[in-house]
């Protein structure tokens, strides 16, 4: 999703709403929960390459670099 795409779709919601972000991802859910919970910390930006691990895993290896662009991160955790 592009910054413009998630300006988009937050400025039609309350903006005193909180932001919880859920994923059903197989990898992190189980099956006692089918989903997690995940709570906004920081939205920054930084340079990295994209990329994927032999396994298929999405990577980012942080730098700047030829391959590098700018990337919108948003930090999240559990714990909240």
């Amino acid at each position: 999703m592009k910054v413009r795409e998630l300006q988009e779709q937050l400025s039609k919601l309350d903006p005193q709403s909180e932001v919880i972000c859920y994923c059903e991802d197989e990898k992190l859910a189980d099956k006692s929960r089918h989903f997690i919970l995940l709570d906004v910390v920081a939205v920054d930006t930084t340079e990295a390459k994209r990329l994927r691990l032999d396994d298929g895993t999405p990577y980012l290896k942080f730098g700047k670099g030829p391959d590098a662009s700018a990337i919108v991160t948003l930090e999240v955790t559990t714990d909240f």
